[in-house]
């Protein structure tokens, strides 16, 4: 994923964090995607729970009385709301599913079910305790080389059959021993130990998918309510998100709202001055260039400055994040509130009244959100705007402090394309690359930072494949390392600042 440049626009600072922001992270999956790492630590406590079940029915079979707290706390590991580890995945986002615990409790309790009926676990027995509290180890030891798998890292096959040989060797002592309620069945307890361990990992995928998340179908757009305009694949264009200033810092172009639809520069390749055909630009005017500093003014002058000069306008909107200095704040603030604090989680980097949302809907949260971007998009269309382009829509692989799962930004995200195409706006998906095979039906378009940097633009050639534009900004890469291989793959790519005022602006070709 690229910087996010959210906290930029109107009232968010401008160059004063541009600083900030350039020293964004690294993408999030290098150190494993955060669906990897959830599934992994899932997976892992599912181990620790069924050993430490398995090994309290190993002490009642060898006849020690059983102890109500220590089984509790048992489950408590995995599954208390607050402080289990699933929940903790959870809130540390990118799951590909979420509130899962119980369905995995659950498996765990049918292996201990089973293994209790396979063993004939009755009267207190030495023997069965004994295999009790090897299946307990072996079904942790699985369980634990499947987490590694899951994280992706290689799983050694002597090392699975290591647990394996382990589970035979107690139960050929125990045997050995005498007194049994059953012998010969370790097979049996090994194949049902195997077939729960691929159960638990099938509960814990590292991907979601629409299928699994329960998309919405794809809603055609509408060319009686809009344009519904798609782009050509190459189409150059210009990402201005701050108004132009003079050295004075006074509002520069005010007939346009900051908006330099006059731009025009030497592309990357050589030649003639070149200007964009296509504008993605705020919503809203920049209060340094509207009357009386409001934030609440259209970019409708823009729109129709663009479109004389024969270009189209994306009308850029947030859509994951609540910004201060939007005019529908105090709605965020006030469901918020009422909701005991369920929609907004942390700032986002670098901006600290700037704050993520769950788009998850356990107390309506997206149907509000969505409430909300609906009120933007009515008002994206009035100004005559071409198309829309949603901020923010990977929330799941940001530390938000939230409980948001792939599943929820799929449903979230696909929802927010419906909604465009309702009203006859093309709709552009911002990053979220990891889900461009699921989003690819919903979108018209891609708009993407700094691939190139973070070795992320082979993601996107579904677009391009498909007959789709593909925007890409980058804001530290050369035009050497950035504009050939765009060029060449058939992306429409700019050099730019992160800041994203009218200038620099150095189109590739």
């Amino acid at each position: 994923m690229g910087a996010d440049t959210a906290g930029l626009r109107p009232g968010g600072g401008g160059r004063a964090l541009a600083l900030v922001l350039a020293l964004a992270t690294a993408p999030a999956h290098a150190a494993g995607s955060p669906g990897q790492r959830c599934a992994s630590a899932k997976i892992e406590a599912a181990a620790k729970t069924a050993l430490c079940l398995l090994s309290l029915d190993a002490r009642t079979a060898d006849g020690r009385a059983a102890d109500p707290a220590a089984l509790q706390r048992c489950r408590d590991r995995l599954a208390d709301p607050d402080r289990g580890a699933f929940a903790r995945a959870d809130l540390r986002g990118g799951c590909a599913t979420d509130d899962d615990a119980a369905r995995v409790e659950a498996q765990i309790d049918d292996l201990v079910s089973d293994l209790a009926a396979a063993l004939a676990v009755g009267i207190p027995n030495a023997c069965q305790a004994s295999k009790i509290g090897a299946a307990g180890k072996e079904a942790s030891c699985v369980l634990r080389l499947r987490a590694r798998e899951a994280a992706g890292r290689d799983v050694d096959p002597a090392k699975l059959q290591r647990c394996r040989d382990r589970l035979t060797g107690v139960f050929a002592g125990a045997e050995a021993g005498g007194g049994c309620a059953t012998t010969s069945d370790a097979d049996t307890v090994d194949g049902r130990i195997d077939a729960f361990a691929g159960a638990v990992v099938d509960a814990e995928p590292v991907l979601a998918t629409c299928a699994t998340a329960g998309c919405p179908a794809p809603v055609p757009c509408d060319p009686t309510a809009g344009p519904c305009w798609l782009p050509p694949l190459q189409s150059r264009w210009q990402y201005q998100l701050e108004a132009a200033q003079t050295e004075a810092g006074d509002c520069a172009f005010p007939g346009t709202g900051g908006i330099d639809t006059g731009i025009a520069a030497a592309p990357f390749v050589g030649g003639g001055m070149v200007s964009p055909r296509v504008f993605d630009i705020d919503a809203l005017v920049d209060p340094i260039c509207a009357p009386g500093g409001s934030n609440d003014v259209d970019n409708a002058a823009a729109v129709a400055a663009i479109h004389a000069a024969g270009g189209r306008a994306i009308c850029y909107l947030d859509a994951g994040t609540d910004e201060p200095f939007r005019p529908d704040h105090q709605d965020y603030l006030d469901f918020d509130a009422a909701c005991g604090g369920c929609l907004l989680g942390r700032s986002v980097a670098g901006f600290a009244e700037e704050r993520w949302l769950d788009i998850g809907d356990r107390h309506g949260q997206r149907t509000f959100v969505l409430g909300r971007v609906a009120a933007r998009l009515e008002r994206c269309r009035a100004a005559a705007f071409d198309a829309v382009e949603f901020d923010n829509v990977e929330g799941y692989a940001n530390r938000t402090g939230l409980p948001l799962s792939q599943s929820a930004q799929l449903l979230f995200n696909t929802a927010l394309a419906n909604l465009a195409h309702a009203r006859g706006l093309a709709v552009a998906l911002k990053n979220d690359l990891e889900q461009i095979p699921e989003l690819l039906p919903y979108f018209d378009m891609a708009v993407d930072e700094q691939c190139q940097e973070f070795d992320e633009c082979d993601a996107l050639a579904p677009f391009v494949a498909a007959g789709k534009a593909v925007f890409q900004v980058e804001y530290r890469s050369s035009g050497a390392a950035t504009c050939p291989p765009a060029n060449a793959a058939g992306r429409n790519a700019t050099l730019q600042t992160v800041d994203l005022f009218d200038v620099p602006w150095t189109p590739c070709q």
